[in-house]
């Protein structure tokens, strides 16, 4: 990282949080660059609507990942702009769904069948990690509900392509290429991945909850069925999220109930990253720290579906791993301090070993020899998640006390009040905002991974403006301001009553 940026993070940590006018200016000015750069508007494209996972700013060009996440990001997009809508009213955001994402994912969900085949994979043999014989990836003939990690006519750049070292033009992964045998020396993607995951069908999930509950659009019931059928079909029928909105949408109660529920006693019990780095390792045995914060988020909306609002237990597992697994990156930086809001990359693999960082900042283990990475997934996401848990600690007060007479489990609370915890939220929700705030000033733009070196193909990380950074911080945000006014966001669902309340 430039010494103009470390300055930069420093200045955002020692100023106030953002008003509620802020916030909305931020929001927006994230939102219009994702509108301006990252968003597919060609009208005789079949991806209209799309949002590109990454724009290269040095070239120009939208760069995508042959497994990674232009459709997971669009989705996470399309619940910020849900979250600014209610958080606003600014019907710019409603908009950005109606007219552009929504129609676009719905197309795939509900008509996939008419617009994706299996029987012809141009992948080469080897390169595509099993997904041949995967039933969980690999898309079966012609079906409904399946969403395939790319979908494009040639206007991006495969990121795997163009760094594969032998010039094949083959695509690397399991896919159809109706690039064809045209020359094609800048890599371009044309046809379709025939992967998809299970991961990125709750993804999926989330946004067509989120929307539902905002639009009540049948089509989206329609996906939300085709999405578990689907997945059901590839092995997994039982996903708790994909379950959530399609209880939802359809007004099963019975399916509502059948929902995870999370108790006391699983909560003392469940995976936290912490306690695994510092307590719970195996003598001499890596431990990866997370990367996002995807879990967490889909824990919360399963707990509004089921029980129509924040169950004490719920809440305070999101309190705690908010709280806790910021820790694991500030024991890596044993030299400076981080700024608020700020985390790993998550495509740099960040380790503890017998409790402690495998290495340390000052050590710069990192590309370049340089400290390790910042990403804008993991940070702006347990962003988003403190805000939920800001907003849980206002609604029950002495949540954090009660939790430590539910429970006993050794090595399970950090020495902390309440009180303290609520401080440490509010620092890495309002002046986190005001950290990306600072990056967003300095780049034009949120990068994917500051100091994170070489992408391969002629791109660094650091040049890729990231979608899913912009979502998270929109999503973050919104919840800032319901934190400001004194609402809660699981309020704002329109959510039907629990099930056992009929």
């Amino acid at each position: 990282m430039s010494l103009i940026a470390a300055f930069l993070l420093v200045v955002a940590a020692e100023q106030s949080p953002m008003t509620i006018p802020e916030a909305k200016t931020f929001m927006r000015t994230l939102t219009q660059y994702v509108f301006d750069h990252h968003l597919k508007k060609d009208e005789t494209s079949p991806q209209r609507g799309m949002i590109y996972e990454y724009y290269d700013v040095k070239s120009n060009l939208w760069v995508q990942g042959e497994a990674l996440d232009t459709m997971h990001d669009g989705a996470w997009f399309a619940v910020a702009m849900v979250n600014a809508y209610r958080a606003t009213g600014d019907p710019f955001y409603k908009e950005i769904l109606t007219r552009w994402q929504l129609p676009f994912y719905l197309k795939m969900l509900n008509h996939g069948d008419e617009l994706f085949t299996s029987e012809r994979n141009d992948g080469r043999p080897g390169d595509d990690r099993g997904w041949r014989t995967s039933k969980e990836w690999l898309l079966q003939g012609r079906e409904k509900g399946f969403v395939p990690y790319w979908w494009d006519d040639g206007a991006s750049v495969s990121l795997d392509m163009r760094a594969r070292k032998d010039k094949d033009e083959h695509v690397n992964f399991a896919a159809r290429n109706d690039w064809g045998n045209r020359p094609n020396p800048e890599k371009r993607l044309c046809g379709y991945s025939l992967g998809s995951s299970n991961h990125m069908a709750q993804d999926l999930a989330v946004m067509l909850q989120q929307t539902w509950l905002l639009l009540r659009d049948p089509a989206i019931a329609e996906a939300a069925q085709n999405l578990q059928q689907c997945r059901a079909r590839h092995g997994s029928p039982n996903i708790p999220a994909v379950r959530a909105v399609l209880a939802l949408a359809t007004n099963d109660d019975a399916m509502r109930r059948s929902l995870p529920e999370e108790t006391w006693k699983s909560v003392a019990t469940a995976r936290n990253d912490w306690r695994r780095a510092l307590y719970e390792f195996k003598k001499d045995e890596p431990v990866a720290i997370p990367g996002f914060a995807d879990d967490q988020q889909y824990r919360y909306y399963v707990a509004l579906a089921r029980h129509g609002t924040l169950p004490q237990p719920t809440a305070f597992r999101l309190i705690y791993d908010a709280f806790t697994l910021p820790m694991l990156y500030r024991m890596y930086c044993d030299d400076e301090p981080p700024a608020p809001g700020i985390n790993v990359f998550d495509l740099h693999p960040y380790k503890f070993i017998n409790g402690k960082p495998a290495d340390y900042r000052s050590q710069r283990k990192g590309p370049g020899g340089n400290p390790r990475p910042i990403g804008s997934r993991f940070g702006p996401q347990n962003m988003v998640v403190s805000g939920w848990g800001l907003q849980a600690l206002k609604a029950h007060p002495g949540l954090w006390d009660k939790a430590k007479t539910e429970i006993t489990t050794p090595h399970f609370f950090p020495p902390a009040t309440e009180k303290e915890v609520q401080a440490a939220l509010e620092r890495e929700l309002g002046l986190g905002l005001r950290t990306w705030e600072a990056i967003f000033k300095q780049y034009g733009y949120i990068p994917t991974g500051i100091g994170a070196g070489n992408a391969g193909g002629g791109f660094l990380w650091e040049n890729f403006s990231d979608t899913g950074g912009y979502a998270h911080l929109i999503s973050a945000a919104a919840q800032w301001i319901f934190c400001l006014e004194g609402k809660r966001d699981w309020e704002q669902h329109a959510l039907p009553p629990p099930p056992d309340a009929h």
